[in-house]
């Protein structure tokens, strides 16, 4: 019987559960004392979920997903993460008598407990910051989420109520006096979990007694600092320098597995890099954007120098890019925004009185001021943007002329054939044409 099947047979919309004689029968439905007005768990799950969005799972004993809220065709994770939590919580609360809060790796962290011998309730996942692409895409390679499920299980990352640890144990406590019927408080199940500040202490003091004994220390912060300023500050020489140098100390240890060891560190790093090119100048949009490229790139590696590769060729990337970035005149607040707007809306109306309201600057004061410092007006630089923007569709996607000019809001493909001549001196189709001989050779 698949997942959805049992879903619908716990809502009694499916034939099998009617035949069921009462409560005794249906571990995810309680037994009141007045079935005509006691809801079942199911629906208080799902009413539940819509007041506080936290995923709400329903397991039997074995950790197995029999009901889920939201309703979707499976549940919210991997049936290893519900395995995982059942194995944590009967590990560690053997009497099983109030829930307990588990953190797992960056995903977040859960809440656990038992309804029954044979219902199981997992809270979550609920996160103390709201995830970032880079994080999201480190997320689903650790899960090992299937590739046509990639998408919806970030989407739904992404849609996460964000919640402080205290908060989160206040919802649980609510939580399992609804479906449970007994009291405990948010100081009971944060005293449940005191194990955990322990773990954690245990493991540091092992850690850093394993990294005196061997004497490996961690990459030293200076040479951090080294890096992500030359990145900066766009010099490519000094960051080369820097990366070829030899260096003393080890990155930490954060997974057993080298090739999982090694995208952790890709995405470490890359996060720092994506912060020290935009703190240089490169556009947000363009760093957040080249900085999931890569997160996608590294997924999709199975060997460590080609993620190292990878690692060099990203961050020499990023510093080219503040490079190129730092060779234009630095702008007035408000200026920059109209341009990093622009960037960002491309394939859309952009018109000089949406920036004026943006910014907040009259229209002949913003025009004004922005050929001064571009040294362009605005509707030549919206064409210049959108122009860069046709070349590499042309160079790089199997989009038709006709479909680009749609897309860059150009009323026909003739008035965008004869805009992107008139800045870049060839039409689309020779401009494609050229490209594709270049390629060739």
């Amino acid at each position: 019987m698949g997942l959805s099947k049992k879903r619908q047979s716990v809502n009694g919309k499916a034939g099998p559960s009617k035949a069921r004689s009462g409560p005794q029968d249906d571990p995810l439905r309680a037994a009141p004392s007045d079935p005509r007005t006691s809801p079942t768990r199911a629906t208080l799950c799902d009413q539940i979920f819509e007041v506080t969005e936290l995923p709400l799972t329903l397991c039997d004993a074995q950790g197995v997903p029999q009901y889920w809220a939201p309703h979707g065709d499976a549940p919210h994770d991997p049936p290893e993460v519900y395995q995982g939590l059942m194995e944590r919580y009967r590990a560690a609360t053997p009497a099983c008598d109030r829930p307990r809060i588990e953190f797992l790796d960056q995903s977040g962290f859960y809440a656990v407990f038992e309804l029954d011998p044979d219902v199981v309730v997992v809270i979550g996942p609920a996160v103390p910051v709201p995830p970032e692409g880079q994080a999201l895409t480190a997320l689903v390679a650790a899960r090992r989420v299937p590739d046509e499920q990639r998408m919806a299980y970030i989407e739904r990352m992404g849609r996460l109520p964000v919640l402080g640890v205290r908060r989160f144990a206040t919802t649980v406590a609510l939580i399992h006096l609804l479906l449970k019927g007994e009291f405990v408080t948010p100081e009971d199940i944060l005293r449940t979990d005191s194990s955990l500040s322990l773990n954690i202490d245990q493991s540091l003091t092992h850690a850093l007694f394993t990294s005196r004994e061997r004497k490996v220390v961690h990459t030293p912060a200076s040479f951090e600092h080294y890096v992500l300023q030359a990145v900066s500050e766009g010099n490519v020489p000094k960051l080369k320098q820097a990366l070829l140098s030899p260096l003393s100390g080890a990155v930490g240890q954060m997974a057993d597995d080298p090739i999982q060891q090694e995208k952790f560190t890709f995405v470490c790093f890359v996060t720092l890099v994506t912060r020290a090119a935009m703190a240089g100048g490169l556009n947000a949009e363009l760093a957040y954007s080249l900085s999931d490229i890569y997160c996608q790139a590294v997924d999709r590696l199975h060997e460590v120098s080609s993620i190292s590769r990878l690692s060099m060729d990203m961050c020499v990337d990023f510093t080219n890019k503040v490079a190129t970035a730092q060779g234009r005149v630095r702008l007035s607040t408000g200026i920059s925004t109209c341009c990093e707007y622009i960037s960002a809306h491309l394939h859309e109306d952009i018109s000089l009185a949406q920036l004026a309201r943006m910014t907040r600057i009259p229209e002949t004061t913003l025009s004004r001021h922005f050929r001064n410092e571009t040294g362009v007006s605005i509707a030549d630089y919206i064409h210049q943007e959108r122009i860069k923007e046709a070349r590499a569709l042309l160079q790089y996607s199997s989009y038709s002329i006709s479909e680009i000019a749609y897309y860059l809001h150009y009323g026909s493909q003739s008035y965008f054939s004869t805009v992107f001549k008139r800045f870049s001196g060839v039409t689309p189709l020779q401009f494609r044409e050229k490209s594709k001989s270049l390629r060739l050779l």
